[in-house]
């Protein structure tokens, strides 16, 4: 998946610490601050594999290990996206 330099650079940004695959409130605020930059750059539509992939391949490029749990992590963090995507498109925001 392509970004815009924005949004990829939160994604970064939410990936760099160690517990990325946490849910601790700083890496939950990284995450909306994702979510937020994303939709502005991308719109409201997502290919949640493509994400999920795209995740991935950035969560190695950074060394950090990716195995079952952090998958599992990584679908749920998906899934919240796309529900935090359709939250702001029904109410219009």
């Amino acid at each position: 998946m392509i970004f815009s330099s924005p949004a990829e650079k939160a994604l970064d940004h939410r990936i760099s610490p160690s517990t990325w695959d946490s849910s601790h409130h700083t890496d939950e605020s990284k995450f909306f601050q994702f979510v937020s930059q994303y939709q502005k750059d991308h719109g409201f539509s997502m290919d949640e594999d493509v994400m999920r992939d795209t995740i991935k391949q950035v969560v190695m490029a950074k060394g950090h290990p990716f195995g079952q749990p952090q998958a599992d992590f990584v679908h749920k963090r998906v899934a919240l996206a796309r529900n935090v995507l359709d939250f702001l498109s029904a109410t219009g925001r």
